[in-house]
């Protein structure tokens, strides 16, 4: 152990860390509670969530600001797969998006996920917000619903009925409490979070409506008894036929958590200036959620609203994470059996507010402002995320969002593909100038990446006749698939069968070594037939048909 850091630390960033670790654990605790019980979870799983979180992935995380734990984001997705196969079957979905989570930071895929693409992120996470926001219409009026319905559609559909019976007119007062002093609370005060201050609120409204107005008002549903011990380990079914039906939801679940997670990284990045290690925060996530099913917690991951407190209360070091669980779990042991008072009505206005957050409504009114084809993506997600699933809304949007970039990139490449006629450069107006008097010379300038989007287009670009020689100048192509090389092997041996012959110039270095473990440079004669030079391969050009000749 350095004993020099540690006192270091000691004497300049304790302090800092422990403030913010009370901050974020009392805002952390009102969340926590509202994101296990609308995922269909006890109460006190979303309070040992935070704790484990902060303890196991902030030990581990590659942030030094990450705080983690429950999230709205996993609501949707969480409260489908209990309503499908229990709480039980969350556990191992849980511990699988961890073991998943844990492989994508080992085989260092944290830098490919951050490229999400920005409408299908906006597209989700406000579909996300409008799940959760219809969800919580039951519990903030005190509606009663024969069963727990599933989706959108269904849960508007229960509402319509259930308000038709009434409302419980204490949930309505403690619920409209809440929101009021969130919004009010938020607008003035800039160091204390509204999460807690506001649930504060609502639980001493329902203690006031309870003891003075039980006579004339009915009592709000409540969250019901937490225990106040520490969590017990608990063993997961890991059976075969478990591992296989949970599969589709523990990989919703793993790429939702990873987003989330490195996208939480990437704003603390730049809140503070620093750089985190996306490998490694997903590995941190990986054994967290791994750790987590075993001792009642559900799926966790990086949490922005947090985080972001974290900065904003002087956080310095990731004992921040740490502390905030240790908050918790004092708040659980000393605390815990007072937290049955807390009324329904009150997190479900909380979880309102969240889910408005998450709608992000001006960035999706400016969206679609953006080129049609990116507003159709974000609108398709939407759509399927509200109407369908998460799972399908976040697939479709990708392969949306990927077929029109291939589009965009497949237009740019084909359109940078020159043949002699069309060469604009003065040195290859030159070239064009010596080639006027040699017509069974075709030369074509290609630019840009090569892939499988322009490869049906490079072959059909590329014209030459009988007994022609074909230069192919590619001093500016960077890349080639194996889409692109098959059609260029497929173009020198059109070429051959013409009677002809080809010749590459300016071959990037790579793009060489490519094309000779394919064999295709040894297929056109070897590397006198790629020349450093477009006038070299010019030259080579005519004294070969003039030797033909």
């Amino acid at each position: 152990m350095n004993f020099a850091a540690v006192q270091k630390y000691l004497k300049t960033d304790l302090k800092a860390d422990l403030i913010s670790g009370v901050v974020v654990g009392l805002i952390a605790l009102p969340l926590a509670i509202a994101f296990a019980v609308a995922s269909g979870a006890r109460p006190e799983q979303g309070i040992y969530t935070s704790i484990i979180a902060g303890l196991v992935i902030g030990l581990l995380s590659g942030s030094n600001y990450q705080i983690s734990g429950p999230t709205g984001a996993f609501i949707v997705i969480l409260l489908g797969v209990v309503n499908q196969f229990g709480i039980e079957g969350l556990m191992v979905a849980g511990f699988m998006a961890g073991v998943i989570l844990l492989f994508l930071g080992l085989f260092k895929l944290g830098s490919v996920i951050k490229y999400m693409p920005y409408p299908v992120v906006v597209g989700f996470t406000s579909g996300i917000g409008v799940i959760i926001f219809s969800g919580q219409i039951k519990d903030f009026f005190g509606l009663k619903f024969a069963e727990r319905p599933e989706g959108f559609v269904k849960t508007i559909v229960a509402v319509v009925e259930a308000i038709q019976h009434g409302f419980n007119v204490s949930s309505v007062i403690i619920g409209a409490v809440t929101l009021v002093v969130w919004i009010i609370w938020k607008k003035y005060s800039k160091v204390i979070p509204p999460a807690p201050v506001a649930l504060a609120a609502g639980l001493i409204t329902s203690v006031v409506l309870q003891g003075f107005f039980s006579k004339f008002l009915p009592a709000p549903a409540l969250v019901g008894a937490i225990p106040s011990g520490l969590p017990q380990f608990q063993m997961i079914n890991l059976s075969f036929e478990n591992l296989q039906i949970l599969l589709p939801s523990a990989f919703t679940i793993a790429m939702l958590g990873a987003i989330e997670s490195l996208l939480s990284a990437v704003v603390a990045d730049g809140m503070t200036g620093t750089k985190h290690n996306s490998n490694k925060e997903l590995v941190a996530q990986g054994i967290g959620n791994m750790v987590l099913p075993f001792l009642g917690g559900i799926p966790a991951t990086g949490a922005i609203a947090r985080t972001a407190a974290n900065i904003k209360t002087g956080g310095r070091t990731r004992m921040v994470a740490i502390i905030h669980g240790l908050v918790l779990l004092a708040i659980l042991l000393v605390f815990g059996s007072y937290a049955q008072y807390i009324p329904l009505a009150a997190l479900a206005a909380i979880l309102i507010m969240v889910s408005y957050n998450m709608a992000e409504i001006p960035q999706f009114l400016h969206l679609l402002k953006a080129p049609k084809e990116d507003a159709a993506v974000l609108v398709s997600t939407f759509l399927l995320t509200v109407f369908v699933d998460l799972t399908a809304a976040v697939g479709i949007g990708i392969v949306l969002a990927c077929l029109l970039f291939i589009k965009r990139v497949s237009k740019l490449s084909v359109e940078n593909i020159l043949d002699s006629e069309e060469i604009g450069s003065e040195g290859s107006k030159r070239m064009h100038e010596s080639l006027k008097k040699f017509p069974n010379i075709r030369l074509y300038e290609l630019s840009g990446p090569l892939f499988f989007g322009v490869a049906s287009e490079l072959e059909s670009s590329i014209q030459h006749g009988p007994g022609e020689i074909l230069i192919l100048r590619m001093k500016h192509v960077n890349h080639m698939d194996a889409s692109a090389l098959n059609i260029l092997d497929l173009i020198v041996e059109r070429a051959f069968k013409n009677g002809g012959k080809v010749y590459l110039s300016t071959l990037h270095p790579k793009i060489k070594t490519k094309l000779e473990k394919l064999g295709i440079i040894q297929k056109i004669g070897g590397v006198h037939y790629c020349p450093d030079s477009t006038t070299k391969a010019i030259e080579l050009a005519k004294a070969e048909l003039q030797k033909g000749g």
